[in-house]
């Protein structure tokens, strides 16, 4: 079977450098592709380019192609949700695959719906992938939903919500759980230090909640935790927002605290990880994080908001992370760096949960799983 995973937007508009993509952009969809051509079947991942032509390569036994954006004067080009390519619906003319997973098509997309109708037309199928909780009931994602052979989603939450609303009633809606390589993220060996140190991994935009990050340090500080370190890895989506961000800091006096380190690679990852004593996952708008199951297979414990879907569906509090609402976030903060004991065996727990419920191996199967159902 011809299959093709298309994710409709440009890697640069998702906070990820093109040239890099292949390496480890949505690593758990790479796993599971692969694990199809295993099986035997023919395999693509597509995406969307800045470039002015389309370009494919080959790359451990998957087919890569990247199909030019169209040009939009009013900067839509740029956004990924608002993103079109008629290269790739015209590739898709004279190329359908049996079956396609559009990546993201929780959002109201005119590109995903006149995909969908082309890809139809031709007696093929798609399976409609949702990465957030974004359920639009226009006209055309009810029909988009309506006739996707199936739809993924990422966490129990979403799945549950969705089927309280008419629009999925009929829906065959999948949860798969977006795994890790858990021999690439592992906990290594890293002197201790009796000095807090945090990490931040994402991209630079006020609904990430970064500023909530420095809040903690600032009460850490006020704590007498004087050295405490923050790292802030990934690429900077808002400049307003940064320099915001930039003043909090220098209005705190926290320059030899509150680090922005800018993109990091896959590979260098796990070093932050396992150099973090905590991970700060402020956001409330979060689905399913994969640097939040990232940094617990290296055994560095997870604070997340507790809020419907994403870390509310992972980590256990007081177990394996820290799970609370916004205003409590610091002092929880504060109160787990003053207990070594819970300290040592949220460490232990988060490995063991993503060894359990998020490997690879484990995540792999729902796709295998669905291929074999449709």
């Amino acid at each position: 079977m011809k299959i093709s995973l298309l994710n409709p937007f440009t890697p640069k508009a998702a906070g990820v450098v093109e040239t890099k993509v292949a390496e480890y952009h949505n690593q758990p969809h790479l796993s599971a592709f692969r694990a199809l051509v295993d099986k035997g079947h023919d395999s693509s991942i597509e995406y969307f380019t800045s470039r002015f032509l389309k370009y494919s390569f080959e790359k451990e036994a998957l087919h890569w192609s990247f199909f030019p954006v169209n040009f939009k004067f009013n900067g839509d080009h740029k956004k990924w949700k608002k993103q079109y390519s008629s290269s790739c619906l015209k590739y898709y003319d004279s190329n359908t695959p049996d079956l396609t997973y559009i990546n993201m098509s929780a959002h109201s997309s005119s590109f995903s719906h006149d995909l969908a109708k082309l890809i139809l037309s031709k007696g093929s199928k798609y399976v409609a992938m949702l990465g957030g909780q974004h359920y639009s009931s226009n006209e055309g994602n009810i029909e988009y939903y309506k006739h996707a052979s199936q739809i993924i989603v990422h966490t129990e939450f979403q799945k549950a919500d969705m089927l309280k609303m008419n629009m999925f009633s009929n829906a065959d809606i999948r949860v798969y759980p977006l795994g890790v390589d858990c021999d690439h993220f592992k906990p290594k060996s890293i002197s201790s230090s009796n000095d807090p140190s945090l990490l931040y991994v994402g991209r630079i935009v006020e609904w990430k909640r970064v500023h909530v990050c420095i809040e903690t340090v600032i009460a850490l500080k006020k704590q007498g935790f004087k050295n405490t370190v923050l790292n802030i890895v990934g690429p900077i989506a808002s400049e307003n927002y940064y320099q915001k961000l930039k003043n909090l800091i220098k209005e705190n006096s926290l320059k030899n605290n509150v680090f922005f380190l800018g993109y990091k690679d896959y590979n260098e990852l796990p070093d932050y990880y396992n150099n973090a004593d905590v991970f700060l996952l402020p956001s409330d708008k979060e689905t399913f994080g994969m640097v939040m199951i990232e940094a617990m297979a290296c055994g560095t414990p997870v604070a997340g908001i507790n809020c419907p879907g994403g870390p509310a569906d992972v980590i256990e509090n007081n177990k394996d992370g820290i799970l609370c609402a916004v205003e409590e976030y610091s002092n929880r903060i504060v109160e787990y760096f003053k207990d070594k004991d819970l300290q040592i065996q949220m460490s232990t727990n988060t490995r063991k949960k993503v060894l359990d419920k998020y490997s690879l191996v484990i995540t792999n199967e729902v796709i295998l799983n669905s291929v074999m159902d449709i």
